[in-house]
C-alpha cells in the first residue's frame, strides 16, 4: 500500500512537503508510525547545541 506522509512546520507556513512511500498491507499502526517519523525526519535538519546559563536570562 502507499502513504503519504506530509511535513509542515507551525513556525514557517511556506514549508510545506510530502512524500508517498509504499509499505507492506499488513504493516501494524505502531510500525506505520515509526515509518512515517523516519520518512519525515529525512526532509529536515535539527540539532542542538549547548548554551551558557546566564544565555537565557
Amino acid at each position: 500500500m502507499k502513504i503519504r506522509v506530509w511535513i509542515q512546520s507551525p513556525d514557517n507556513v511556506s514549508f510545506n512537503e510530502d512524500d508517498i512511500i509504499e509499505v507492506p498491507d499488513n504493516i501494524s499502526d505502531d510500525d506505520l508510525e515509526e515509518t512515517a517519523r523516519k520518512t519525515a525526519f529525512e526532509h529536515i535538519d535539527w540539532g542542538y547545541e549547548r548554551v551558557d546559563s546566564d544565555e537565557n536570562s
